[in-house]
């Protein structure tokens, strides 16, 4: 079992080998549109093999050259890469430089999610390096994508895998002399009529909304930080993070894998899908987040777009569920979370912000689950945006949580930290308590019980 104690050290969880180098941890830039990273590094004097370049994310569109010679292109700001730089000289130097592209008219329509500078309920953007960048070791023939050997795994009889039981197998995927240690939990997700099921038991959502924001960081967190704000969750009695509008660094999803956190996994919206080449460019980025997401036990909702954001065109929003299927046909799909759904959806989700619950009745459907997407948004102070004010957090989220009937499948509350001037988180910005631990998990408990 991967322990849940211990640190996530690797940058990839679940495909790391023992020969590995950490040569940077971030170089972003705030509110540019371009940024250029030269660094230095000299590989190993025990590495006699081939060295891969390996990029935990840069926003947006990053070119690498190495010595001089063009590596290649990536595109989309939060999926990792790699380039294969051939065999390099034990103990021999070289300059990486990576020139990052990432621009800042909403036309263009690339996923930025909430990257739209310091205002209301949007924030800071980011460009450039934000999460690992390093060096492995690999023999000519090497494991180049694990997500097939990962599918290949059968385990007997397994223990399965569940928020109050995060049971993790450790395994070695192999390909010659190359060895990748990952792990696995077993679990299913499914609706039956108006619920949802737990490997085979109904199961309510008691979630809250993650937006991923450091005041001193932005984007870019440690392994001490993204621990930090999956335990919050789960001491607060949720059982789900909804990740809104962002894929976080993938030592989050492993704390969630360890420490038994549900995940409904949003893409980073794009602000214009108005161009056929914004609806393919978005397409690509989304099924390269699933492909990278989907042996994340945690992970069991898909949602690829949120409100009406970027107005996707009606086939281009049933399109993107069906891909979203076919790339991962085990999983829940929202087609939209909130205002804009269709009727190709596998929860009905409802945004209602008011201090009294309504489109929970007006919504339902007699053949799927309906869950309230996004709820509350109540702040103790002041912030450039709030929705609503109150004296008492704990129980203005009680009066709230207790107006869902029973046959409402789950909520997400809005949010779990203040996001720079929105103030409407369980904490600060800066990670500081600003409610009742023991209240707020006694009404979820209630919740997850009734």
């Amino acid at each position: 079992m991967h322990g849940a104690g211990r640190p996530v050290a690797h940058p990839l969880p679940q495909a790391r080998r023992d020969r590995w180098q950490l040569l940077l941890e971030h170089a972003y830039v705030r509110d540019e549109e371009h940024s250029r990273t030269e660094l230095a590094f000299c590989v190993p004097e025990d590495w006699d093999e081939r060295t891969l370049l390996r990029f935990g994310a840069v926003d947006w569109r990053a070119t690498v050259t190495l010595d001089g010679h063009a590596l290649g292109t990536h595109e989309g700001g939060y999926t990792h890469f790699t380039f294969d730089a051939g065999r390099l000289e034990p103990g021999s130097e070289h300059e990486l430089v990576v020139e990052a592209w990432d621009p800042h008219d909403d036309a263009f329509g690339q996923a930025k999610g909430k990257q739209r500078g310091s205002h209301d309920i949007w924030y800071t953007r980011t460009t450039g390096i934000w999460r690992p960048v390093w060096i492995e070791a690999v023999p000519d023939e090497y494991i180049r994508d694990p997500q097939p050997l990962l599918d290949a795994i059968e385990i007997e009889s397994p223990r399965l895998w569940s928020p109050r039981d995060p049971f993790l197998y450790d395994v070695d995927l192999r390909l010659g002399d190359d060895v990748v240690h990952s792990y696995v939990g077993v679990r299913r997700i499914e609706r039956r009529g108006r619920e949802l099921y737990l490997n085979g038991e109904p199961i309510r959502l008691a979630g809250v909304l993650d937006q991923g924001f450091w005041p001193d960081s932005v984007y870019q967190a440690d392994d001490a930080k993204l621990r930090f704000d999956v335990e919050a969750a789960k001491e607060l009695g949720f059982n789900l993070a909804r990740k809104h509008v962002k894929v976080e660094d993938p030592r989050w999803y492993a704390w969630c894998d360890r420490l038994g956190l549900l995940v409904a996994q949003d893409m980073p919206s794009s602000h214009s899908l108005a161009t056929e080449e914004a609806r393919d460019r978005f397409t690509s980025e989304w099924l390269e987040v699933v492909a990278q997401l989907r042996h994340h036990p945690s992970v069991v909702m898909w949602i690829p777009i949120n409100e009406d954001w970027g107005e996707p065109p009606p086939d281009f929003q049933r399109e993107l569920v069906r891909a979203t299927r076919g790339a991962d046909p085990s999983r829940v799909v929202i087609d939209a979370s909130g205002w804009k759904q269709l009727e190709d959806t596998d929860l009905v989700d409802v945004h209602d912000y008011g201090a009294t619950l309504t489109k929970h009745v007006e919504k339902r459907r007699e053949d799927i689950p309906l869950w309230i997407g996004e709820l509350g948004g109540i702040s103790t102070g002041t912030g450039d945006f709030v929705y609503r004010h109150t004296d008492d957090l704990a129980r203005a989220y009680e009066e709230l949580v207790e107006q869902i009937p029973r046959d409402v499948a789950g909520f997400c509350w809005t949010q779990l930290t203040d996001v720079e001037g929105e103030q409407n988180g369980l904490l600060t910005h800066d990670r500081k308590w600003k409610v009742d631990r023991a209240a707020i998990a006694a009404v979820n408990e209630a919740f997850l019980d009734a």
